[in-house]
């Protein structure tokens, strides 16, 4: 058995670094979504702030109008007071009398309803405040992710410019008509396009028997021996 091709060498080192550009690429894909949803995530925070804010400002509108319909009915009642002073007649009096009752029974219920939506306003205060509160914790959360992916992107966008880099060189080394089926076969595999036989008698990418033929010229360290099965490139692990 003879050292591995320094060709296989160079192609090894090679497929190693554009896998690492791969998952730098992947990752730098990744990204705009990632950003997109912690930017969704904001706006969920903030609407269920709002939410809660409106539903205090809602209550408390209600209760401006409860207490606009009854400062009329009180009117009512006052005005009614004076008729009834300023009437001779029996009925007319009884009359004024039995739409003051009906005046002051409007006035408490209206008044058993204020009472209700001004503790329903407490409560609805109390529970926009510990959101708005919860809201600002929440943001500075989602901030801090966005500041760490922002960082992570100009990391990444560093890595792969080196690794763009050491990838041209690396393929300079390796001659050009091996290079240009190792190019085809990782276009194609997407994954890699140089694998070891494994046990023995494997390829290491599809996991299909070998021929003796492919194991022994692979054993042997040569160059350009590929699967019958995938067609990925193989060499002998132990070289």
């Amino acid at each position: 058995m003879s050292a591995l091709d320094p060709q296989l060498e160079k192609l090894l080192v090679l497929q190693e670094r554009e896998q690492r550009k791969m998952r730098c690429d992947r990752e730098l894909a990744a990204w705009p979504r990632e950003m997109k949803s912690l930017e969704s995530k904001k706006a969920e925070i903030r609407a269920g702030a709002e939410r809660k804010k409106q539903e205090a400002q809602q209550t408390e509108v209600e209760r401006k109008k409860l207490e606009l319909e009854a400062e009329s009915h009180r009117s009512k009642v006052a005005r009614y007071k004076i008729q009834q002073f300023e009437t001779r007649k029996n009925e007319e009096f009884q009359a004024l009398g039995t739409e003051i009752q009906r005046e002051e029974k409007e006035i408490q219920e209206i008044e058993d309803k204020e009472l209700e939506l001004m503790d329903a306003g407490e409560k609805a205060k109390k529970a926009a405040a510990a959101e708005a509160e919860a809201a600002k914790s929440q943001e500075a959360e989602v901030a801090a992710k966005e500041s760490d992916l922002t960082k992570k992107k100009g990391e990444l966008e560093g890595r792969l410019a080196e690794l763009v880099k050491e990838i041209e060189t690396l393929a300079a080394g390796v001659e050009e008509g091996l290079l240009a089926k190792y190019r085809r076969i990782f276009t194609n595999k997407k994954d890699a396009a140089i694998v070891p036989v494994v046990h023995g008698t494997n390829c290491g990418g599809c996991h299909m028997k070998l021929t003796q033929a492919s194991v022994l010229a692979a054993k042997g360290g040569k160059a350009g021996v590929t699967c019958e099965n995938c067609g990925r490139l193989l060499f002998w692990p132990s070289a």
